[in-house]
Order: structure tokens, then C-alpha cells, then sequence
């Protein structure tokens, strides 16, 4: 069985959620690593920091950017850079990838050789939760697409990959692949990825770290009953996706973020 864990912060200072998961990683005792592009002056202490370029190549970042929607082209390249990513992390056996605002509430262990992902409340498969073996026909399905002279994937679904397309060529709009979607190296290819080579059944349950998805998750910042994280085994961490600094800096008292602030920050 293995344990380790991994996530990637590309540059800079490490917002206040991000310290406070990343800790809350190291609490489980498990090795964790953060790779990075640059320099992160308060990464917590006990975090082996390595460089990214030893899994994936910064480079890839200006293939990333969008043309058709040129208000997302300061974070979008970063998001996808970070989907690519922890798919050539497995390549590398560099352990499972965690979001790195996934906050933990006990270690586990996943085999090494079978895959390790999530099943969001929608049905998806979540991105911030992501384990495959060396080897995985899907790493390969990401070393083909990188090959291409154009980053547009074949398992998009009709929408990204008939309709969208269609529709910048109509009104005469230029595009790159990353205007098709913000999901389309992440959750929507590890779905149809899973489903291609018959994986999507081997997802762990919603519960494992999707317990309180969507509009719920605010209840990560409320004061209301959150004990039984701790208490069921079945919850292993949580995705802290809704994360505006209104409510990491000042959760109410008595929510689990306040606890998480009182532990690991």
C-alpha cells in the first residue's frame, strides 16, 4: 500500500486556506510534497518542497492560454497547467494528488497499483482527489494530446467539441483549445477517461471528500454539527471549494473552519 501525498502551489505566497489544508495534510502524518514553479516564502514547516519542472515542464503554461476569452487568460492557464499536472504526476510516481484546499481529517491508504478517484455528488469525477498507477492508459491519452499541435482533446462531449467550436467559427471569433471549457483537462476528461476504459466504477463514494459539495460546502464556515467528519471513518477529507476570503478569514464560531484555524494555522 502507499500513502504519499502531493499537491502543487505554482508560485508565490500560499493564501490562508491553502496553509491551513496543507497542514491539516501533515497532521494525518502522511509524506506530503508541494511542488512549485517558484518561491513560497510560508509553506508549512515539515512540506518537502521540490520543483515542478521535475514532472512537467512550466513551458506548457503559454499553450494554455485562451484568445476567445481574454478576461480569463491571468488564472485560466494556471488551472489547466494544474489538471495536466497531476496526471504527470503519476507518471512520475509521485503519490496521490490532493487539491491543495483539501482539508484532512484522518490518513488513509490506497494501493499503488489501482487507480484512487472521486465521485462528486453529480456523478463527475472529481479532480481535487486523483491517484493512478504508472502505466495508466489515461497518462497516455495526456502524452498523445500534448504531441498535438493543437490542445483539443477527443473525448470532449458534443457540446465543447461540435457546438462551442462551431459557434466561434460562425461568428467569425478566433479560439484555442482552452476557450472550449475550464474543465476540459480536468473533471469533464477524467469522466470520460474513467467511463473509456472502464474505471468509472471504481470511484470512491461522494462521501470519502465530496460530503458537502456545491451550495452546501458553506456549511464548512457555519455553525452547525460537523463532529461526525471526525467521528465516521467514511470521511476521509473535504474539498473546500467555495473559499471567498469573507469566509476563510471569518467563519463563524463554532464551524469546523473555526476549529481548522484553531488547529492548523
Amino acid at each position: 500500500m502507499a500513502n504519499k501525498l502531493a499537491t502543487m502551489w505554482f508560485d508565490g505566497p500560499l493564501r490562508l486556506v491553502d496553509r491551513v489544508c496543507i497542514s491539516s495534510m501533515l497532521a494525518t502524518d502522511m509524506p506530503v510534497t508541494l511542488y512549485t514553479y517558484g518561491d513560497i516564502p510560508n509553506a508549512p514547516p515539515g512540506v518537502e518542497i521540490r520543483d515542478g519542472n521535475e514532472v512537467l515542464d512550466r513551458a506548457l503554461v503559454h499553450r494554455l492560454v485562451p484568445v476567445a476569452k481574454k478576461d480569463q487568460a491571468t488564472w485560466l492557464p494556471t488551472v489547466q497547467f494544474s489538471d495536466f499536472f497531476r496526471v504527470f504526476l503519476q507518471r512520475a510516481g509521485g503519490g496521490l494528488w490532493l487539491d491543495s484546499d483539501v482539508l484532512m481529517f484522518r490518513p488513509f491508504e490506497y494501493p499503488s497499483d489501482d487507480v484512487y478517484f472521486v465521485r462528486e455528488v453529480s456523478g463527475g469525477i472529481g479532480a481535487s482527489v486523483f491517484y493512478l498507477p504508472p502505466g495508466n492508459p489515461i497518462i497516455g491519452e495526456y502524452e498523445r494530446l500534448l504531441e498535438q499541435d493543437n490542445l483539443v482533446p477527443d473525448w470532449l462531449e458534443f457540446k465543447r467539441r461540435i457546438l462551442r467550436p462551431m459557434w466561434y467559427r460562425l461568428t467569425g471569433t478566433s479560439y484555442s483549445a482552452s476557450d472550449l471549457g475550464i474543465t476540459i483537462y480536468g473533471n469533464e476528461a477524467f469522466r470520460q477517461l474513467a467511463k473509456r476504459y472502464d474505471l468509472y466504477g471504481r470511484a470512491q463514494p461522494p462521501a470519502t471528500f465530496y460530503h458537502w459539495s456545491d451550495a452546501k460546502n458553506f456549511d464548512v464556515f457555519r455553525d452547525v454539527p460537523w463532529q461526525f467528519f471526525y467521528d465516521d471513518p467514511c470521511h476521509i477529507g473535504l474539498h473546500i471549494h467555495k473559499k471567498s476570503n469573507e469566509h476563510i478569514e471569518g467563519p463563524e464560531p463554532g464551524s469546523l473552519w473555526h476549529r481548522a484555524l484553531k488547529d492548523f494555522s
